[in-house]
């Protein structure tokens, strides 16, 4: 079963109809094509009756995986989030599969945690808006793990008041830790927030969701070309946030939010008992950059190796006599962006 929720002027209508699974639609796909997606139970983790289950699917040559706390679950997960990828490649994936993912991931509907509904950080930003609460701050705390099994902790707090919670994703992990710390504060604020109402609130954080996602498609990221090169060397930092740099910079389609600093933030503290290489890869999975290693031959002497960061305007490349060198040298400068941010 598939909910969509609309506004209308006057009301809320919930619209309910029927349609396939991702595990259906996938094999459907697939089947047309003379081929089978590949399903793998990867691991299992935590106690009996609170297993976490992550599930790893391979089709056409895209390998992704997905984590529920029922193996059905995880397999459905793993399956829409096939489907999505397999859609931004130019697939035809029928709706609502082939919403792009960063609408998916922006929306108030994304589930909180396996079989709910409702995504807990949309309610906590609406529960502080309508309250006046002091903002929700998400810290990542812990990464753990080899790189197959990888767990990550993060911190929600609101004031002095603060909830853990671990998974096998960043993104399973705020949700998690936004459920405990929401539902903590419904139950000791129980009278004062007694009028919130939480089917209005998700279409309030679906309406903001929507209306960044049109602002991103109608503005996709390009390059600034009116930045001048003496500013080059400010990009990143204006592209995080620092306002003495927003004026130079004026490519405003490409700013990040503080939710995602501060996620940044603790990836580098974290990063810095991590190789170069895997903190610089957490950092910019974070911020939403992308990095690109190629090798650069040099006549009569040993290749350079270059390292390209993505994501930013201008974009960046490092260029050292060793891969790990080139990221440290990129970590080095993105740490300093971070730490200017802050001053």
């Amino acid at each position: 079963m598939f909910v969509i929720i609309a506004r209308s002027p006057s009301s809320i209508q919930v619209y309910v109809k029927n349609m396939k699974t991702a595990v259906t639609v996938l094999q459907e796909m697939m089947v047309k094509l003379g081929l089978t997606p590949e399903y793998e139970c990867i691991s299992q983790s935590g106690p009996k009756h609170q297993a976490l289950f992550e599930y790893r699917c391979n089709a056409l040559g895209v390998v992704v995986t997905a984590s529920a706390r029922s193996k059905k679950e995880a397999k459905q997960e793993v399956a829409r989030i096939m489907l999505q990828q397999l859609s931004a490649r130019g697939h035809p994936v029928p709706p609502p599969y082939s919403v792009p993912i960063a609408m998916q991931e922006d929306s108030p509907f994304s589930a909180g945690g396996p079989g709910d509904t409702r995504s807990y950080v949309a309610l906590l930003r609406e529960l502080c808006e309508e309250y006046r609460l002091t903002g929700v701050t998400y810290e990542l705390v812990g990464d753990t793990g080899p790189p197959h099994l990888r767990h990550f902790t993060v911190r929600a707090r609101i004031g002095q008041h603060e909830r853990f919670a671990t998974a096998t994703t960043k993104k399973m992990a705020r949700q998690m830790a936004a459920e405990k710390l929401y539902t903590y504060l419904r139950e000791n604020l129980a009278r004062v927030t007694r009028d919130f109402n939480e089917e209005d609130a998700l279409v309030r954080a679906h309406e903001k969701a929507m209306e960044r996602y049109h602002e991103n498609e109608e503005a996709p990221r390009r390059p600034d070309l009116g930045l001048r090169v003496a500013d080059y060397h400010i990009g990143l930092a204006a592209l995080l946030g620092r306002p003495s740099y927003t004026e130079a910079y004026r490519d405003s389609t490409m700013s990040i939010d503080e939710d995602t600093r501060s996620l940044a933030r603790s990836a580098l503290e974290q990063g810095r008992s991590q190789s170069p290489t895997r903190a610089l890869q957490a950092v910019a999975e974070t911020l939403g950059l992308e990095l690109q290693a190629s090798c650069l031959e040099r006549e009569g002497e040993a290749p350079l190796c270059v390292l390209q960061v993505t994501g930013c305007s201008p974009e960046l490349a490092f260029a050292e006599p060793t891969a790990a060198a080139a990221a440290g040298a990129a970590m080095d400068y993105v740490r300093r962006a971070l730490t200017e941010l802050c001053q």
